[in-house]
């Protein structure tokens, strides 16, 4: 049978279509809020701080950043217990908020993807009912940012010693290019890697899950049948995506202009465009439906398109 992701998303904006007009403003505010929970931690607007620019003023005056690296080396190695305590501190407090955050989010993920399923705007419920589906996913998301983090502040530090030696003067200045350039390359192979990661984890494993009432190992474990079985037709929904990702950041843009930045503010966001974000959740479920998993229930008058049986070791519960 032939999975179509455009059939799939037409499909989606029928559902969004049927469940969000008429406009109820309870209705949109409710799921902005459910919105909200599902994106947290997802997205970053920014960075924090920003670049200086310009060159310091100490390095100006010296001739080079080797004297001002040596002074700040000594000083390291001086007072390596204070830096080391510090480093610890800060540490445990951002594991200690990433794991707060991504909590919240695992709550948020089935939170609204049972909203937008079943066409309904509940808060509690979907909170206690999901909760034990929610920890399994927030331990394997909890694990997997952990991995990501480790492995791109190793690839940070790598460049960033590479750096040093060549402002110090020390190795061969193309040698050191060339290391940056490679080093440049496996960290954007890496951030490629762990969002499309982190897409399939929400948009398919997430639903695998609920539907087959299974850990969120397990249903990794189907999810990754169902990529063997259909690589053809995730590699187009990931690229659709890309593009659809473009087009909401220049809605956000838009409304953000229009509203004097107020459509920024959380909640507000995902309240002003929840068209928007509903069709975007309901888009990989209508993906899953023709491959066994279905999670939408057809309205009355509706008929979707005939499913096809999952694979023996992808079968739902």
């Amino acid at each position: 049978m032939n999975v179509s992701p455009l059939d799939a998303a037409q499909q989606a904006f029928e559902h969004m279509r049927r469940q969000l007009f008429p406009f109820r403003f309870e209705r949109w505010l409710a799921l902005g809020f459910l919105a909200f929970l599902d994106q947290c931690g997802r997205t970053q607007a920014g960075f924090p701080g920003r670049l200086a620019s310009g060159v310091p003023e100490e390095v100006g005056e010296r001739g080079g950043p080797g004297p001002v690296l040596d002074e700040a080396a000594a000083w390291l190695a001086a007072h390596v217990m204070m830096v080391m305590a510090i480093a610890a501190v800060a540490l445990v407090v951002v594991l200690c908020l990433t794991a707060l955050v991504l909590w919240i989010n695992s709550r948020g993920v089935f939170m609204y993807l049972d909203n937008v399923a079943t066409g309904r705007a509940d808060v509690s419920r979907p909170w206690r009912e999901h909760a034990g589906k929610a920890d399994s996913y927030f331990a394997w998301s909890f694990g997997f940012t952990l991995g990501a983090m480790t492995g791109g502040l190793v690839l940070l530090l790598t460049g960033a010693l590479v750096a040093l030696r060549m402002a110090r003067g020390q190795g061969g200045f193309g040698g050191g290019v060339a290391a940056l350039v490679v080093i440049g390359g496996m960290l954007l192979i890496f951030v490629l890697a762990a969002a499309l990661a982190s897409l399939a984890l929400r948009d398919f494993v997430a639903p695998i899950q609920m539907r087959a009432d299974v850990s969120c190992g397990a249903a990794i474990g189907l999810f990754l049948g169902l990529l063997r079985l259909y690589p053809g037709a995730f590699a187009v929904y990931v690229i659709l995506k890309v593009v659809f990702a473009l087009v909401l950041a220049f809605l956000l843009l838009l409304a953000a202009c229009v509203t004097c930045c107020c459509a920024l503010i959380p909640v507000v966001t995902q309240t002003v465009l929840q068209p928007a974000f509903y069709f975007e959740r309901a888009w990989s479920l209508f993906l899953l439906r023709p491959m066994g998993y279905d999670l939408v229930p057809a309205p009355p008058g509706v008929t979707f398109a005939a499913k096809e049986e999952p694979p023996h070791d992808a079968e739902p519960r």
